[in-house]
């Protein structure tokens, strides 16, 4: 009986450390693009940086949960109409599907799809040249998002795009929608 226990025991160590050593650590930063749906407002720039874990499923499949802090603006096209200005700056945690095709020796390509959660921590509302305080429930979102990465060894170049599902008084009453291109490198 010891030498079964023994045994299950030795081949769970070996698989999950096999598994392990299979997943990767990583680090990815950019730039982003990002408006609200809300009518009158325009692209604005703005920036991320994060880490993110690469979860091997098979040879094809992987999870790769992260937590980036973003900023974005939020702006009005046309100030006669609708002077309107709210910045953030977010913590996001999207969890995505990723199916890797191998496009070479060298390089692979990565289809990424999945939900994320996002929690405004603060931000400034220009227009009166303060910091902006909401209610503890809107400051969270969620929505979907979905990209692809070109990788090469441990480097990888992505570009992805954020929807939110919910309106947000940060997106004066609309959906937010960023697009970001970036650069990261797996451990």
């Amino acid at each position: 009986m010891k030498a079964k226990l023994l045994f299950l025991m030795s081949l769970f160590m070996i698989v999950v450390f096999s598994a392990a050593a299979q997943n990767r650590w990583g680090v990815v930063g950019g730039v982003n693009l990002s408006t609200t749906s809300a009518k009158g407002f325009k692209w604005r720039a703005g920036g991320y940086v994060g880490g993110l874990y690469d979860i091997r499923l098979s040879e094809s499949w992987y999870i790769q949960p992260q937590l980036i802090l973003t900023y974005e603006e939020n702006d009005s096209k046309d100030k006669t109409k609708v002077d309107a200005f709210f910045s953030q700056y977010a913590l996001t945690l999207p969890v995505l599907a990723s199916f890797k095709v191998k496009l070479s020796d060298a390089f692979s390509m990565r289809i990424n799809a999945g939900p994320y959660v996002q929690y405004a921590m603060f931000g400034c509302q220009q227009k009166y040249g303060e910091w902006w305080h909401l209610d503890f429930g809107n400051h969270f979102t969620y929505g979907l998002k979905g990209g692809v990465s070109v990788e090469h060894k441990h480097w990888f170049v992505s570009m992805d795009c954020k929807y939110s599902l919910k309106t947000n008084f940060v997106n004066y009453g609309g959906h937010g929608l960023t697009l970001s291109v970036g650069i990261g490198y797996k451990f």
